[in-house]
């Protein structure tokens, strides 16, 4: 019989990513909200693959939309790569690169986008 600490080893063999993801909710206690600086929630932060962005907000009043380099500049939301509204959502970071969402109602008027550059692990 395998000990714990050989499966513990199997693991971090297997599915490094999944074992070290952190996961982080974003804006902290303030959330994915008008009024909240992303550019200094990110400072300090470096994001791996497998990492987890958690938007947390009340339904209804924001959204999340992954959009390009582009719709993140302008903020625009179309064309996307996903949208999500249900207040809870979460978004596993499955590449390198830079990931950028951005509420469609509040990117303009509060600046609500985030810009997340992901690394390889």
């Amino acid at each position: 019989m395998a000990r714990a600490t050989d499966l513990l080893v199997i693991a971090l063999i297997v599915f490094p990513s999944m074992v070290l993801a952190t996961e982080y909710v974003v804006g902290d206690d303030e959330g994915w909200n008008s009024g909240v600086d992303y550019y200094a929630w990110l400072d300090g932060k470096t994001f791996y693959v497998g990492d987890v962005l958690v938007f947390n907000y009340n339904a209804g009043d924001h959204n999340v939309i992954v959009v390009d380099a582009n719709g993140y500049d302008k903020c625009s939301a179309s064309p996307n790569w996903g949208s999500y509204d249900s207040g809870n959502d979460v978004i596993t970071l499955s590449s390198p690169g830079d990931n950028y969402y951005i509420c469609q109602w509040h990117c303009d008027y509060t600046d609500q986008k985030l810009k997340v550059t992901v690394l390889q692990n």
